[in-house]
């Protein structure tokens, strides 16, 4: 026995089956014991193979069960031919390329391309794709080529599968085939294994190709077991042969037969297990009608157990020369044909070529909610009967459709698709009663306007629907694809790549992508927010500019002979300090240091001064001044209102950009949203960068919208979250109202109902949407779930906020100012008292030590006569000067050399009469004498 090292299931059939062979050859006859040689080899491996042959021919063999592969076909054709060995293999029927198969060989397996033909014209199929992975496969095409009658199928197409466990890209090729546009679309699948149908048949829902318009025949003979749950509820129609009846009666019969556990395939027995053990029933056969015929015939070929062929030869080599055939194998062949012992599939006959004959195969089909049910039989001699008629098979897909409930698969959230809120003593909601929502009214409108009954169903994996990385899809559109949903009302966006599996209607909402943050706290206006309208660069300019104008102004007045102004006669209210002598006598300058900074204050405070600049250039500053002090109060008093009365916040970003480039602040997006896809494929370099970061740093990434939310409500400010519009605008109006988004939209994107590709529904829910648009339904259903049903009532809260009336707290700085003002004005005129006081009594000292000294006092002789008024005389004190008309001020220092006369008649003038000390007294409040000068 030559087993595959692949097929462990068929290799423990076998030993299961020859276990109870043995045990029931014990009753039956004692002399008489099967005796096994097995090789577990790569069967398409052509060297293995032959020398499995080889070496099992050499130890002696009666017959060589055994399974092979199309590549190894030649070599088994070769060695039964030359050797006359009798090989019964369970594992295909076609013949090798060599031009058939040989005499030797028995096909437990039956060639079945005749029932293939023979359905595909029942199904009335004229344009067929062929999808096969191996040569057997393509073997099968040829044959059927040359089997079909011309009307029967107008032309195939065929690809062959060169990864099977990657045909995404294969399969879609041959869905959007320019030449393959028919409604109804059909394909047969011819694979080399099992394992390959399984393989293949996962991959198809994931690139929809399971739902109404797909129809697909398996070539395989074992239809019953393999798994189509996924195809139950798409529409699709699966049609499939069956060689075992009842494979799981007989997998059950024969493990109890076994005294064995069940066979590991849940579904039963798989064929080719069956095969293999059909093929030891045809050996135990062909043996016992030898033995039945002749009991002696084994006698003189047996030498202690081992088995001589002709002239004495030790087994069958393969190394001799002539090759010598086995004596018995035409024997035993004929035997096997001509006995038609019952096997698990069904009667074991041959024809002469080695093939099963008189078999029948069980043809079951899959259709929408039906389950897998038999639909006719085929053999060679009748060919396919049907159990029903075509119509009964295959109802027509838009009659069920328009008579069934739609499927509605939605996603939970808020405002969408929530659960109702249950009231004390109200009975539990039932069906779609238990939901509330945007979504829930969309759907009951769609449903009213298009015609048709449907049932909510939440997503099973809580996504909206991304492609995974091996093809297929998840979340929503998963289900669409693979058939268990009949159309999506959800927040689902359109993008293109979903546009390839799915159909989606004209946006029922536009929205765009948009960051949300955690609201940074209100800042109230600080004890000196009257300076907030400007910055600090503002103020510090306007110092600047205050301190430069004012000593600007300064100089120009000091250097311009315009501001000069002559002293007149007895002009008393003057600053002596500010004035210089010329040949035309005395001239005084208003503009003292300072003057010019009284003057720049005035203007600044829009209060004006005393003085004003004569020159033009002093003009010419001060209008430039006054012009830039317009500006800037008015800039300052336009702002000053806002910054007094709003509580400012303070967004840490502002932007995508600024997004990016904070270092301390993280963002994500829902897994398998179309957000983090938009990311991901923009061309533009921020958004790029921004998708790359969301994909290497997974665990930025959530599971859902309100996950997200719940992360940035928690994050204390350190995440960001980027999501559609819609739900954030819903989420920042509802309590805590802790959220705020920024940035703006980030791109234009819309909201669809989704459909599967080519349904019927597709073309009537556009339309509805478009009509809902035009009447004004959407509007109206966003206001209710938007606006109406807001917790923070965000225009309300701004209307009031702007009548708010200016506290305390807003204008306390400048009460500060004021008091500060006011304390430090005492402060310097309580100091400036104690230092006159002070330097009065110092001076009052120096003169009476002066007077001490002398013994009288000549007035005109000392500098206190030129501090008193004429008046002084008639108070006893000094006389006045008959012979000056007005007081002249003191002679500085700098006009003793320019005027020598003045000075020497003002110092040498008569000496006033004697006054007694009791009645001297200087007068230090002259108007027109500086003390400060005198002494």
């Amino acid at each position: 026995v030559i087993f595959d090292k692949r097929d462990s299931v068929s290799q423990r059939a076998f030993e299961r089956a020859l276990a109870h062979h043995r045990a029931q050859s014990k009753y039956r006859d004692p002399h008489f014991q099967l005796n096994v040689t097995v090789d577990v080899i790569d069967v398409t491996d052509n060297f293995q193979l032959a020398s499995a042959i080889c070496r099992q021919m050499t130890q002696g063999v009666f017959a060589i069960l055994g399974q092979k592969s199309y590549q190894s076909a030649d070599i088994v054709k070769s060695l039964t031919s030359t050797f006359r060995m009798p090989f019964i293999t369970p594992s295909l029927a076609q013949s090798s390329v060599l031009g058939g198969s040989s005499s030797y060989e028995l096909h437990l397996r039956p060639d079945h391309t005749a029932a293939v033909i023979d359905v595909i014209e029942h199904l009335h199929w004229k344009e067929v794709h062929f999808l096969y992975d191996s040569d057997e496969g393509l073997h099968r095409l040829q044959h059927m080529y040359k089997m079909m009658s011309n009307n029967s199928v107008r032309w195939f197409s065929m690809i062959r599968f060169s990864d099977i466990t990657d045909v995404h890209d294969d399969l879609r090729m041959t869905d959007f085939s320019d030449n393959y546009t028919r409604y109804q679309k059909a394909f047969v699948l011819d694979l080399s294994s099992d394992e390959a149908y399984q393989t293949v048949l996962k991959q198809i829902p994931e690139v929809g190709m399971n739902k109404f318009g797909y129809n697909y025949l398996l070539t395989s003979l074992d239809f019953q077991s393999m798994n189509l749950s996924r195809f139950r509820h798409g529409g699709v129609n699966i049609t499939g042969f069956q060689l075992l009846e009842h494979p799981q009666i007989i997998s059950e019969d024969f493990s109890r037969k076994s005294r064995d556990g069940d066979m590991p395939n849940s579904y039963g027995l798989p064929v080719h297990a069956a095969l293999a053990v059909d093929g030891l029933k045809v050996i135990e056969e062909a043996i016992s009608g030898m033995l039945e015929n002749d009991s002696d015939v084994f006698r003189w070929i047996f030498r202690r157990g081992d088995l001589y062929n002709l002239n004495k030869t030790k087994g069958i080599p393969c190394t001799t020369r002539p090759p010598l055939p086995w004596m018995f194998g035409q024997n035993i062949l004929t035997l096997i044909k001509k006995r038609q012992p019952q096997g698990l599939s069904g009667s074991l006959t041959f024809d002469e070529d080695g093939h099963r004959k008189d078999f029948s195969l069980g043809v079951f089909s899959m259709a929408l909610d039906k389950g897998i049910q038999k639909i006719g039989t085929w053999s060679p001699k009748r060919r396919f009967v049907s159990i029903y008629d075509r119509e009964e098979m295959y109802p027509d897909q838009e009659r069920r459709d328009a008579n069934g409930t739609k499927i509605i698969t939605s996603i939970l959230g808020a405002p969408f698709l929530v659960l109702k809120e249950r009231k004390d003593g109200e009975p539990a909601p039932q069906g779609d009663n238990r939901y509330e929502g945007f979504s829930v009214e969309l759907a009951n409108a769609l449903a009213k306007e298009v015609g048709f009954t449907h049932e909510f169903r939440i997503v099973a994996d809580n996504a909206y629907g991304a492609k995974l990385s091996n093809g297929s899809w998840n979340g929503m559109i998963g289900e669409l694809i693979s058939g268990v949903a009949d159309l999506a009302v959800a927040p689902l966006t359109i993008t293109a790549e979903r546009e390839r599996y799915v159909d989606f209607s004209k946006h029922f909402m536009e929205i765009g992508v948009t960051i949300v943050i955690k609201k940074p706290q209100s800042q109230r206006p600080g004890v000196f927010s009257f300076m907030e309208p400007l910055s600090l660069e503002v103020w510090v300019c306007i110092i600047v500019a205050y301190l430069t104008v004012s000593i600007g102004l300064f100089l120009v007045s000091r250097f311009s002979p315009v501001e000069w102004k002559k002293v007149r006669e007895h002009q008393n209210n003057i600053d002596w300090t500010q004035v210089r002598a010329d040949k035309d006598g005395l001239y005084h300058n208003d503009f003292s240091l300072f003057n010019s900074f009284w003057f720049s204050m005035g203007a600044l405070m829009f209060q004006g001064s005393d003085t004003c600049p004569r020159s033009i250039s002093g003009r010419i500053i001060g209008g430039a001044w006054w012009f830039f002090v317009l500006i800037i109060i008015s800039s300052y008093t336009a702002n000053l209102a806002a910054f007094l009365t709003i509580e400012r916040m303070i967004n840490p970003i502002e932007s995508a950009d600024d997004l990016l480039n904070h270092p301390s602040i993280k963002y994500g997006a829902v897994t398998s949203g179309s957000t983090l896809q938009f990311f991901l494929n923009s061309d533009v370099p921020v958004y790029r960068q921004m998708g790359e970061y969301m994909k290497t740093h997974s665990e930025v990434l959530v599971q859902s919208n309100e996950e997200g939310i719940e992360r940035v409500l928690k994050s204390k400010g350190k995440y960001a979250f980027l999501a559609e519009s819609s739900f954030i605008e819903y989420i920042n109006e509802r309590s805590p109202c802790d959220t705020v988004s920024v940035g703006g939209k980030l791109n234009n994107i819309g909201f669809g109902v989704a459909t599967p590709r080519n349904s019927p529904l597709r073309d009537p829910i556009n339309v509805a949407v478009l009509k809902l648009k035009e009447e004004g339904t959407l509007y109206t259903l966003h206001q209710k779930w938007w606006v109406e049903k807001g917790q923070c009532g965000g225009a309300h809260q701004s209307k009031q906020k702007g009548k708010l009336s200016l506290t305390l707290s807003n204008v306390a700085g400048i009460f500060y100012i004021l008091i500060v003002g006011l304390v430090v004005a005492i402060v310097l005129g309580v100091f400036e008292l104690m230092c006159f006081r002070a330097r009065k009594k110092e001076k009052v000292l120096l003169r009476e030590e002066r007077l001490s000294g002398d013994g009288f006092l000549r007035g005109t002789n000392t500098l206190t006569t030129l501090c008193n008024t004429p008046n002084d005389r008639e108070d006893g004190m000094l006389p006045y000067d008959s012979r000056r008309q007005t007081p002249e001020p003191p002679i500085l220092d700098g006009e003793r050399e320019k005027y020598p006369d003045t000075l020497s008649r003002r110092l040498n003038s008569d000496p006033p009469d004697y006054i007694g000390f009791e009645k001297f007294q200087v007068d230090i409040q002259a108007p027109y004498c500086d003390k400060s000068d005198i002494f």
